[in-house]
């Protein structure tokens, strides 16, 4: 092993695909790019290749391990394996506290402006809102999986609900903020707590459509945009949030806004286990990632 051995952790394209088939990643050559301009090697791998022996290498970046959601008590049992022979980016409380969505109630206890959010758990009896429309979806999901967008009262949603308590989750109803329709998402990405660059997201939730297949493949992003100080002063709070809750240095981190009725800023997702970073995107990122993640191993500048 050289000193800086980069796994890329990554996911197959579908369940059944070979472990070298991997899913498309956009952040994928710009990171590698820029870790060998470190001196860094690095090799995308299937986080649930069983041949891998993780503990040669130096770093394992979570970076694209998109199925995690799909079988997470496997995916948290093999980033504990991991993080016992090497080091895991982000960090594993990281991972363990992101991966399941009922964060976001701690966000909301410590003043974090967070889209409202009521949560539907095993045993509970739950009606569906008469106001406007809301969105039904699992707590530990990922990528629009199980998601639907209901008008307010619709019965509908209530077997959508019970269908996914059967299945042992913990169930999110979120109001639908409309503003969504014409603006998007703004999603702002952090490397060390430092804020990088922020893009424009659209992921079109159709009333009345119900849960659709591979629903990640409808987003679509606009391309850079500067976010306005209270976007940036929100997303800097929910990280620095984490960071101090959990402990841990943040080597990356995406915050996903949108608009509220009077457009003030919501947090709609904290990712920090594998978010799209839009590398591709900001050609000056790779570097900040690279660094940020390599950070404390590089030789200190003299002075």
């Amino acid at each position: 092993m050289t000193e800086w051995d980069v796994a890329l952790a990554a996911c197959r394209r579908f369940g059944a695909a070979s472990v070298t088939d991997l899913y498309p990643n956009p952040d994928a050559a710009p990171l590698q790019e820029a870790l060998r301009a470190l001196g860094a090697r690095s090799k995308l791998i299937a986080w649930d290749d069983p041949d891998v022996d993780w503990g040669s290498y130096s770093h394992v970046v979570i970076s694209s391990t998109w199925d995690s959601v799909d079988r997470p008590a496997e995916y948290l049992a093999w980033a504990r394996d991991v993080a016992a022979v090497s080091t895991v980016l982000n960090p594993l409380p990281v991972i363990e506290w992101d991966i399941d969505k009922v964060h976001l109630e701690q966000l909301t206890a410590a003043g974090v402006p967070v889209v409202p959010t009521s949560w539907v758990y095993q045993g509970s009896r739950w009606a569906p809102p008469s106001g406007g429309d809301f969105v039904v979806k699992p707590s530990v999901s990922a990528g629009g999986r199980e998601t639907a967008r209901y008008r307010g009262g619709d019965p509908v949603a209530i077997g959508h609900v019970h269908r996914l308590l059967a299945l042992g989750h913990t169930v999110m109803v979120q109001e639908y903020i409309s503003r969504v329709d014409e603006e998007g998402e703004t999603d702002l990405v952090f490397f060390d707590g430092v804020f990088s660059h922020a893009v424009q997201k659209s992921l079109v939730l159709r009333r009345g459509e119900g849960v659709i297949d591979r629903p990640w493949e409808r987003t679509s992003w606009g391309g850079l945009v500067t976010p306005s100080p209270a976007q940036l002063r929100v997303a800097a709070q929910a990280l620095a949030f984490v960071a101090e809750h959990l402990g841990c240095q943040l080597p990356y981190g995406r915050i996903d806004l949108v608009a509220g009725s009077g457009g003030d800023p919501l947090v709609l997702e904290v990712e920090l286990i594998d978010p799209y970073l839009s590398l591709d995107i900001e050609p000056r990122a790779a570097k900040r990632l690279a660094e940020a993640l390599l950070r404390p191993s590089l030789p200190r500048p003299q002075i």
